[in-house]
């Protein structure tokens, strides 16, 4: 006979009482399984298991699921860097709970979570498919987050492309945008620099012989790296760029290195120096 804990696994980790008490397990097999840690109560007559993330924690207390860039966030795919939590909650619902605090009420106009009154019937205990996710984050994200997001996540699931362009124009057209996306960019601040240079015609994941890949490829001749928030700086990464750079300028190429700051917070410094490269006649 299945234990609690697996009762629960099998329906998306998440379960209610009552459904417990459907399964054939009654209140002393559930106390047995909190006080041995197997399961915890997230919010009143709701249980999970351990090993959940803490958005999908957070989004259960409150009494929805995860969607918008916050389910995506789960999935692997560029953080926008917005703290609140964005959850889909069917209007019916009521008596909505603090994502921190399961015995506190959420306000109508809470400061950190951002709830999305619909009725969403797809499949998913704890976070929405993605493109349902994709729906949400087009009335929240701007046009340029938009692609970025679903950048990182065709890139991630790369199977998820075969018919992308009619998912997406499903999503009407506030979501035009997500058509922009193709997956190839392996960094959220690629996408950023392709989306901005896209007057200039960069070619993306160039292979030069005798070096390998690089970012980007303006006209024949300049190339531009460019580093993603999760890039190793340390002493042998160091070393690796600059050994690639002295490699890639042997062969008669210019190159330019950004800085995951740069592109994010500077992005001024980039425009300027890429441009000026251009006027010069670097790319031939």
């Amino acid at each position: 006979m299945q234990s609690v804990r697996q009762a629960i696994a099998s329906r998306g980790g998440l379960a209610a009482t009552f459904e417990l008490t459907h399964d054939g397990f009654g209140r002393g097999a559930v106390r047995a399984a909190l006080e041995g840690g197997h399961i915890f109560r997230v919010r009143q007559g709701w249980y999970a298991i351990p090993g959940l993330t803490p958005d999908e924690v957070r989004a259960a207390r409150v009494g929805g699921r995860l969607t918008c860039h916050s389910g995506l966030r789960t999935m692997g795919c560029w953080d926008v860097g917005d703290p609140d939590l964005h959850v889909v909650v069917d209007p019916r619902s009521a008596r909505l709970r603090r994502p921190d605090d399961k015995w506190a009420r959420l306000s109508g106009h809470s400061d950190d979570v951002r709830v999305h009154w619909r009725v969403a019937d797809s499949p998913g205990r704890l976070t929405l498919p993605a493109l349902e996710c994709f729906r949400d984050a087009a009335t929240c994200l701007t046009r340029e987050q938009l692609p970025v997001v679903a950048d990182s996540f065709l890139h991630l699931h790369p199977s998820a492309r075969t018919g992308w362009q009619h998912a997406a124009a499903l999503l009407g057209p506030r979501a035009s945008v997500l058509r922009l996306a193709d997956g190839v960019c392996e960094s959220g601040t690629e996408t950023i620099f392709f989306d901005r240079f896209r007057d200039l015609a960069p070619r993306r994941q160039v292979v030069i012989p005798g070096v390998g890949r690089v970012d980007f490829l303006l006209g024949e001749r300049l190339i531009t790296e460019v580093d993603g928030s999760a890039h190793h700086s340390g002493p042998e990464q160091f070393e690796a760029d600059r050994r690639r750079d002295a490699l890639l300028s042997a062969r008669g190429f210019r190159v330019l290195r950004f800085s995951y700051r740069q592109v994010t917070s500077r992005w001024f410094e980039v425009e300027a120096s890429v441009r000026a490269a251009i006027a010069r006649g670097d790319r031939y």
